[in-house]
């Protein structure tokens, strides 16, 4: 479920495509993709793409045809305007766009808004609110279901730019309309020349999403986030000062990234919840395998040789415990535990649903040092997952076994409670 349109057309070569393209990027702001078959423009965050391909026509004086589509929720009705713009500064021939909103056609925006927009909201707000009960188990709305997953708490939707509860969204929509909720909800939510809403709104995606509240010396990926958070929140002060912004997440942030926090006097934005889905555990998925870790942890593939290498997550201090994940599959009949860990301490094995999982720890000496490792097999069907988390103190073992206590499968049984607003 989900807003957006599809073109096609006819271009003489796909080089006066590029330079278009490329000149458009540069007066907009906007980031270029380009590859061999095609390209893509970011215009918003939240996967705010005109994407494109082309391939050659028949006959010897064809010219290319082009393709391409633009999905424009959960970003906004102002990201399907700029798109359908960006379209018109494309020197692209014949061009023919399948816009549901007809907004290519009329360039009413109210217009688009009031017969498209709010009712996909509404819809999937009442679907999400209605539903389920308050006690019932976190859902998702527009989450990518390849990113990892929130914590749950019971009652509330997440989103990728903030957790709200489902009373909150009736409440909103009931006393205040649905222009609320969307003002709050979209990315890109006003026409024309991105905003102060738009500023705070690209910034508390980050701060929800994204940062992992770390200092900026971490590594290079939260010295950017904590940037542009704070250059964010700043712009938007600097166009509104009206704006309700996230002050205490703004200035959590400054204080990570080392910079004196420069926002004038202005209001808090008001929130049921604290920024920072990153700030408790959060559920990586690896196959069927679901893994919970503390969301500080950053991930990384990990190369070994001859083109081997496993998945990692640490909060590269050198000091924290360090996860590694392999997996294997079974080329006939079910996964078993294998003997390897007969001889480590404590060892236990329990059943979950779908699979079991086994584990023990050992200590272990690297460059005269003691270290200790909690080792530990998952089986799921033909799988075994092998996990091994490295660690300095012992103290720090207590609280790795009960995250691998926490371990799941994800089986083609179990339900999905998950609304996608995506294809």
């Amino acid at each position: 479920m989900s807003i957006g349109f599809t073109f096609t057309g006819r271009v003489k070569k796909p080089e006066t495509l590029l330079v278009a393209a490329q000149r458009l990027a540069e007066e907009q702001g906007y980031g270029l993709y380009q590859r061999e078959d095609g390209l893509s423009i970011s215009l918003c965050p939240l996967d705010g793409q005109v994407h494109m391909t082309w391939k050659k026509g028949g006959g010897l004086l064809s010219q290319w045809e082009v393709e391409g589509e633009c999905v424009s929720t959960p970003a906004g009705p102002g990201l399907h305007k700029a798109a359908v713009e960006a379209l018109d500064a494309l020197p692209i021939q014949k061009l023919s766009v399948a816009d549901e909103t007809e907004y290519y056609q009329h360039r009413d925006f109210d217009r688009m808004l009031r017969e498209h927009f709010y009712p996909w909201l509404k819809t999937i707000a009442d679907v999400l609110t209605g539903q389920f009960s308050e006690d019932h188990t976190n859902v998702c709305m527009c989450w990518d279901l390849d990113a990892y997953m929130p914590e749950d708490v019971p009652g509330t939707v997440v989103t990728p730019v903030g957790r709200f509860s489902g009373r909150w969204m009736r409440e909103t929509v009931e006393n205040q309309g649905i222009e609320a909720l969307a003002e709050r909800f979209f990315l890109w939510y006003h026409p024309g020349k991105r905003d102060a809403l738009y500023n705070r709104q690209v910034a508390l995606n980050l701060l929800w999403e994204h940062c992992h509240y770390a200092p900026s010396s971490r590594s290079q990926e939260d010295a950017s986030n904590n940037e542009i958070v704070c250059k964010n929140l700043e712009m938007a002060a600097v166009l509104d000062r009206n704006v309700p912004l996230p002050r205490r997440a703004y200035e959590e942030i400054c204080q990570l990234a080392h910079r004196a926090p420069a926002l004038p006097d202005g209001p808090e934005l008001a929130e049921e919840f604290e920024p920072g889905y990153r700030k408790g555990l959060v559920t990586y998925s690896i196959g069927p395998l679901r893994l919970t870790l503390p969301g500080l942890y950053r991930y990384q593939r990990e190369q070994w040789e001859e083109g081997k290498g496993c998945d990692k997550w640490w909060d590269e201090t050198g000091l924290s415990p360090i996860w590694r994940v392999n997996g294997y599959r079974m080329n006939q009949g079910e996964a078993s535990f294998t003997p390897v860990f007969q001889g480590d301490n404590d060892l236990t094995q329990f059943e979950i649903k779908g699979g079991a999982v086994q584990y023990g720890w050992r200590a272990l000496e690297e460059d005269g040092q003691p270290i200790y490792q909690v080792r530990a097999e998952v089986i799921t069907g033909p799988t075994l997952f092998v996990i091994t988390v490295t660690y300095l103190e012992p103290e720090d073992r207590p609280g790795i076994v009960e995250l691998v206590k926490k371990i799941t499968v994800q089986t083609q049984d179990v339900e999905k409670q998950t609304m996608q607003a995506n294809p």
